[in-house]
C-alpha cells in the first residue's frame, strides 16, 4: 500500500478474476474432448462390415416409398408398386429418343442387372419422362440395347404429371427441365434430366442416389463402385429379415 496520502487506495486482486478465465479454458478443453470423443464414436457405429469383409459407411436413410402407384409398363400390362414389397429397386430416368445419357445410364444398369439380375430380391425400374414414349417403342428401345422380356426390369410409363411428382418427390431426382426449341440439338432433344440412379431399400426407404453418369471419371468410377458396394449391403439387410 502506498503511503503517499495523495494517491488512492489500492483494492486486493480477487483471486477469482484470476480463477474464472482458468475454470472456463479447462471447461471448453473437457467439453471439445467429449465433443471429439462422441463424433470418433458415432463415426465407428456409422461403419459397416460386409460379409466379404469389405467396410463401408452405413448408408442414410433419404425418404420413405409411402404409397402405392400404378404404371404402364413396356409389356403393355399395368402394374403396381405394391407388387414389389420386400424387394431392392433399383430406379432411373429413360426417355427412348434421348440424344444425351439416357443410352448410358440404362448400359450402365445392363451391367448392373448382369451382376445382381438373377437374384429374386432386386427389381429394376427405368420410368420414361417422355408422355409419348409408348408401350411398343420402350420395348424396342429395351431390345435394341438386348434387354430381354424380363420381370425384374420394367420400363414404365404413366400420366406425365404423375410419374414426374413420384420421380422428384419420392425418390428425389432433379426436377426435369423442358428444353427451349432453340437450345435442342435434335427435334428429339426435348428434355434435361437427372442421370442418377436411386436405390430403395426393402422395407420402402429411400437409400441413395448414384451420379454414375458423372462427367469426371474418376467421380464416376467412385458412385460405380459405392452402388454395387451399398447394393451388396442392402441385399445383406434383406436377407436377415427374411429369416
Amino acid at each position: 500500500m502506498s503511503d503517499d496520502p495523495t494517491q488512492p487506495a489500492q483494492r486486493p486482486i480477487n483471486p477469482w478474476t484470476l480463477w474464472i478465465p482458468i475454470i472456463m479454458i479447462c471447461l471448453g478443453v473437457v467439453v471439445l474432448y467429449n465433443y471429439l470423443i462422441f463424433n470418433s464414436m458415432q463415426a465407428k457405429s456409422d461403419m459397416i462390415t460386409l460379409s466379404d469383409g469389405t467396410v463401408i459407411k452405413r448408408p442414410p436413410l433419404m425418404g420413405r416409398l409411402e404409397k402405392d402407384m400404378e404404371f404402364t409398363e413396356r409389356s403393355g400390362k399395368k402394374v403396381n408398386l405394391a407388387e414389389l414389397k420386400g424387394k431392392i429397386l433399383i430406379a432411373s430416368w429413360v426417355f427412348t429418343r434421348c440424344p444425351r445419357g439416357c443410352a448410358g445410364v440404362i448400359a450402365k444398369l445392363k451391367k448392373l442387372h448382369d451382376e445382381f439380375g438373377a437374384n429374386p430380391g432386386i427389381q429394376f425400374l427405368s420410368f420414361t419422362l417422355d408422355p409419348d414414349d409408348t408401350p411398343e417403342m420402350m420395348k424396342k428401345f429395351a431390345s435394341g440395347i438386348e434387354i430381354k422380356d424380363t420381370d425384374n426390369w420394367w420400363f414404365l410409363n404413366g400420366e406425365k404429371d404423375v410419374v414426374r411428382n413420384f420421380m422428384t418427390f419420392s425418390l428425389r431426382f432433379r426436377p426435369v427441365q423442358d428444353l427451349p426449341e432453340a437450345d435442342r440439338l435434335t427435334p428429339d432433344d426435348k428434355y434435361i434430366h437427372d442421370l442418377r440412379v436411386a436405390v430403395v431399400d426393402h422395407k420402402g426407404h429411400l437409400r441413395g442416389l448414384y451420379d454414375v453418369m458423372n462427367g469426371d471419371a474418376d467421380t464416376q468410377a467412385f458412385y460405380d463402385k459405392l452402388l454395387r458396394n451399398e447394393l451388396r449391403y442392402f441385399l445383406e439387410e434383406q436377407k436377415k429379415d427374411q429369416k
